[in-house]
């Protein structure tokens, strides 16, 4: 029929042929073309891995440099961490050299090492034995077209660390807006305090537990427990097996600013079924017998490194003395969140667990201040739970939370 298409069999041969060499024509082009395009696509976005060609830190005690270089310009970010000092040198995801070329010759630096953070990025972290500042940082090009980064670590004051983690972290969370912290309002500082140390190992529990080694281990956890509230601050008074008399600890958490002061114990007495935590607070009379034992026995601690323990000054200033009647009352009432929180999430607290004495490491007029028993090593029970990992994270975790209810409620 006119207008009408052959059927394929009644083609001629020749029209047959033509056709499908044409088609398989287009076809291979198409597919050479999608691959050209992938490919050019995939050139146009990939960026060569940043390669860490050598790394060099020289210096003393006094002054140290940091000698990086890169084969290309590298987006870098220096960030500073507190107990330890740190240094964290941030990086885009980089290739490192073999450890030939990372040379680490400061007696400043105790370590050093490198990898992945978990946001996608390559670290050096520099873990200092002392304070230190960050004097001057720049990065250049060098002749052959590499580049470098420099870095000067002078050696400062533990006052002026700590400012300067301050202020980077004030800095830090103006930039994200954070609304939980109001730009140029500073963090709420917690001193954390672990009871004893050294040779001053403190109480012994019934199955050989140092008091020392649970306070440090409960100090620490808590203080990674403070550190994912985004308003908080932490210091500790140590964070190695030290001894420091009850005066410097209370001294160290003042010069950082701290907000609220809260020393971790652990005791033991001669009531072996007595145990549960017990929270107190500051006062010239013991609210009991145990607890008058208790703080006069704390504040024999100074005695053990053969120096005569520190006196203790005369408050004759009315206004020093309202003060530290206002700091009393904030005291209690963190005292009184940590048993609530406690209580309703089923840690054992001795009876009337709110409890009142002598202590002196309390003694600061002007910084609200808790001794925390976490139990009794002379009870089996008690050392069993409080040397158990699970129970001081959990414990930490409830502390950590009645800390941000009463910072949100002062400030």
């Amino acid at each position: 029929m006119k207008g009408q298409m052959m059927h394929p069999e009644k083609q001629p041969l020749l029209f047959v042929v033509l056709h499908s060499f044409f088609k398989l024509f287009l076809l291979i082009g198409c597919v050479s073309c999608l691959n050209t395009g992938v490919a050019l696509a995939q050139t146009g976005t990939e960026k060569p891995l940043l390669e860490v060609l050598s790394l060099r830190i020289v210096g003393d005690m006094q002054r140290t440099r940091l000698v990086a270089a890169f084969s290309q310009k590298a987006d870098y970010q220096m960030l500073l961490l507190a107990d330890p000092a740190r240094l964290v040198l941030s990086l885009p995801v980089a290739v490192f050299p073999d450890p030939a070329r990372l040379q680490q010759k400061s007696a400043f630096v105790a370590d050093m090492r490198h990898g992945l953070d978990g946001s996608g990025r390559s670290r050096v972290i520099l873990t200092m034995k002392s304070f230190f500042q960050v004097e001057n940082h720049r990065i250049e090009q060098l002749p052959d077209y590499s580049w470098q980064l420099i870095v000067d670590l002078v050696a400062a004051s533990e006052a002026e660390f700590r400012g300067a983690v301050t202020a980077q972290y004030q800095a830090r969370l103006a930039k994200q807006g954070d609304s939980q912290m109001p730009q140029g309002r500073k963090p709420f500082v917690v001193a954390v305090d672990a009871g004893h140390g050294a040779f001053d190992g403190g109480a012994v529990g019934v199955n050989g537990t140092f008091e020392k080694d649970i306070t440090l281990a409960f100090a620490l956890t808590l203080a990674d427990e403070l550190r994912k509230k985004p308003q908080l601050e932490v210091y500790l008074t140590r964070n190695t097996d030290v001894f420091l008399r009850l005066n410097e600890r209370v001294a160290r958490a003042r010069a950082a600013g701290a907000d609220l002061f809260i020393s971790i114990h652990a005791d033991h007495i001669d009531s072996a079924p007595l145990r549960g935590a017990t929270v107190y607070t500051l006062s010239d009379k013991a609210s009991d017998a145990i607890s008058k034992k208790l703080a006069d026995s704390e504040n024999k601690v100074d005695l053990l490194d053969g120096m005569p323990a520190d006196e203790l000054p005369e408050v004759a200033d009315i206004l020093i003395d309202l003060t530290r009647r206002e700091t009393q009352a904030f005291s209690i009432d963190f005292a009184d969140r940590v048993i609530q929180t406690f209580t309703g999430n089923n840690i054992s607290l001795i009876r009337n667990p709110h409890r009142y004495a002598a202590f002196q490491v309390l003694r600061a007029p002007d910084m609200p201040s808790v001794l925390i028993e976490l139990g009794y090593l002379s009870n089996a029970e008690d050392e069993k739970l409080i040397t158990s990992a699970k129970w001081r994270q959990k414990t930490a975790g409830l502390i950590a939370n009645s800390v941000e209810n009463y910072a949100q409620a002062h400030r």
